[in-house]
């Protein structure tokens, strides 16, 4: 089921809290640390930084309320933005 936007990634770290492991819990945010840092660095290199950055941050977001709360806030922005310059 698709969750509301603006509530997404929070109904996506309730999902991931149910079957909650250590050790998947420790590569989750090891391996979003990973990509959000390889994210920063490809904004000045080339390649896909922003889309890496995301992936890396959605993983966090997974294992942590505060950055489910705020990549929600995002969408919603993001929302606002994309609605505004399409009219």
């Amino acid at each position: 089921m698709s969750a509301p936007r603006g509530a997404r990634f929070r109904a996506h770290h309730e999902r991931m809290r149910e079957g909650r492991h250590a050790l998947r819990t420790v590569l989750a945010v090891g391996c979003g640390l990973l990509l959000l840092a390889l994210g920063l660095i490809m904004l000045v290199l080339p390649g896909p930084g922003l889309l890496t950055g995301i992936v890396g941050a959605m993983l966090i977001a997974g294992e942590s309320l505060v950055v489910a709360r705020w990549l929600d806030g995002l969408d919603l922005f993001a929302a606002r933005i994309w609605t505004r310059w399409r009219k």
